[in-house]
């Protein structure tokens, strides 16, 4: 497969740089925003939680993209499959038992997501919700962001 001209490994650290921030940052700033701000701050709010988390969920959305063009182009879901048994967290399929959710597939559900939530309730377990558009498919997605940090963090730029 040809070589693609973005640095796609470097994105994947620049991307989910963000995503760690947010998502360890979310605990501690909701904690001091009910200690230390009383009454309506509907901008401060907005300031802390609702741009943080939308450019999360971009940042998320890059980093699938770019886990996918790598995949592509050196066959990492193979490798991995030969090497490892990685999780990444849980495919949820009405009906059905809940699946593991594979390096590839943290991707694909991201990428296919109607939307994507995050769940920060266990501060040292963080996890990415995603919402199926196609329900009779898949309902939804859970991936360990701490599995998908410690992959991340294994590949060289």
């Amino acid at each position: 497969m040809g070589n693609f001209s973005l640095p796609l490994t470097q994105l994947i650290h620049e991307n989910l740089s963000l995503v760690m921030n947010f998502c360890f940052a979310r605990g501690p700033l909701v904690m001091l925003f009910g200690e230390k701000f009383k009454g309506e701050w509907k901008y401060l709010q907005k300031s802390l939680f609702e741009i943080s988390e939308q450019r999360a969920n971009k940042a998320a959305l890059e980093l699938a993209v770019y886990m996918r063009l790598l995949d592509d182009r050196d066959d990492l879901s193979g490798y991995l499959k030969k090497t490892s048994d990685s999780c990444f967290g849980r495919l949820i399929i009405d009906g059905k038992p809940d699946e593991s959710l594979r390096m590839r597939e943290v991707a694909n559900k991201v990428i296919h997501a109607s939307t994507l939530e995050w769940d920060v309730s266990k501060p040292d377990s963080p996890v990415l919700v995603c919402i199926s558009l196609e329900k009779e498919k898949w309902l939804r997605a859970e991936v360990d962001v701490v599995a998908l940090a410690a992959f991340c963090g294994g590949l060289m730029s």
